[in-house]
């Protein structure tokens, strides 16, 4: 049972690190949650649900809850919504509990490119996790309230590394003394026999922090890559639609490539098949902002349906530009490995500081001088 309350213990840890982690850097990194009341009864304020990237759920269908970057809805940002119809401009998305649909309200039909993850359906509907958000939100709320009181807050968008780290820090002081608690409260009530009760130390749960901070990390940087898809139709004539295009002739679209909370994002944009050209195919992008990515795309001189790719990788700029520039070059991977390095290092170092759980006086492997004293003496 106490090995169960143990696993429980980690799997808490390493959901609440991660769901920090994705809310500060605003990628849904494999559990997201909601925070307004427009998916009820389907999901209610707060509740979490697993979010599959669409490089592994594939192209979202009618039915299917979607977070995706919205250009005008709320001021842009991730929005968790239902599909209600697909349509050549795009997908046509709605809350379950609006009465009208995001384009009514003036957002543009969501492209594919626009699509970060899609709801895990379990039974019909999203996979629930009751409240998960609202312990989450609590957490960084708290988190920034303490801040703010102690003087520590910072203006602008730093301030979300400090919440961030913060709230991590609080969260591993929280559990990883408790752990610390209760090992020394069975340490003195063992049985003669020696029996021991697994616990977390903090050593042990900083290594789970590391381990899913890099997890975060990676795919924070993996989970948007491209390839994104256009359809083109080359056509007799310039025909209404997007993506028809006369026959031999091209048009001009844009890619959004949003910035991170942070830290500035690093982009680099790669024509992926024949029939596309880019624009500023590298640039940076400042926290809480986007930049736009001019695409060009060719129809064949053969009528029919094409279809073109870009890749589009992101990195943060926890590292001089020219060095992320000489790594892309190397390898698309490599600064994901570098990035999650430096990510680890603090909890690496913190692990390395805490001492090792010594071995309680009386337990199993541990030597009793007194008494080896008083036998000897008999």
């Amino acid at each position: 049972m106490t090995s169960v309350r143990s696993r429980a213990v980690t799997g808490v840890v390493v959901i609440v690190v991660v769901l920090l982690v994705a809310s500060t850097v605003g990628q849904p990194l494999l559990l997201s949650y909601v925070r307004t009341g427009s998916m009820a009864p389907t999901l209610e304020t707060g509740d979490g649900f697993v979010a599959v990237p669409t490089t592994v759920a594939g192209a979202p269908e009618e039915g299917d809850v979607i977070i995706y970057r919205a250009q005008e809805l709320n001021g842009g940002g991730l929005t968790t919504h239902r599909v209600v119809d697909v349509t050549e401009r795009g997908y046509v998305t709605q809350g379950d509990a609006n009465p009208f649909t995001d384009q009514s309200a003036g957002e543009p039909p969501v492209r594919r490119s626009q699509v970060v993850a899609v709801a895990l359906e379990v039974g019909g509907g999203p996979l629930v996790v009751p409240a998960l958000g609202t312990v989450v939100t609590g957490v960084r709320d708290g988190t920034a309230a303490l801040l703010e009181r102690v003087g520590l807050s910072v203006p602008g968008g730093s301030g979300g590394l400090w919440v961030g780290a913060a709230a991590t820090g609080l969260v591993l002081l929280a559990f990883g003394g408790s752990a610390a608690g209760r090992e020394r409260v069975r340490a003195r009530g063992r049985n003669e026999e020696g029996d021991r009760t697994p616990t977390l130390s903090v050593r042990s749960i900083a290594l789970l922090a590391a381990v899913a901070v890099v997890v975060a990390a990676t795919a924070s940087m993996l989970l948007p890559l491209g390839p994104v898809q256009y359809d083109v139709v080359s056509a007799e004539s310039d025909l209404a639609g997007a993506g028809v295009i006369p026959a031999g002739e091209s048009e001009r679209t844009t890619y959004r490539v949003p910035g991170g909370r942070l830290f500035p994002i690093r982009y680099y944009a790669d024509p992926a098949s024949d029939g596309i050209a880019v624009e500023n195919a590298s640039g940076v992008v400042p926290p809480g902002s986007s930049a736009n990515v001019s695409v060009t795309l060719t129809a064949p001189p053969e009528l029919g349906n094409y279809r073109r790719s870009l890749d589009v990788h992101r990195y943060p700029v926890v590292l001089p530009t020219g060095v992320l520039d000489s790594l892309y070059r190397f390898h698309p991977l490599a600064p994901v490995v570098v990035v999650d390095l430096l990510v680890a290092i603090p909890f690496l170092l913190f692990a390395s500081l805490v001492p090792p759980k010594r071995t309680p006086t009386g337990s199993p492997g541990a030597t009793s001088g007194g008494r080896g004293r008083e036998s000897g003496r008999r």
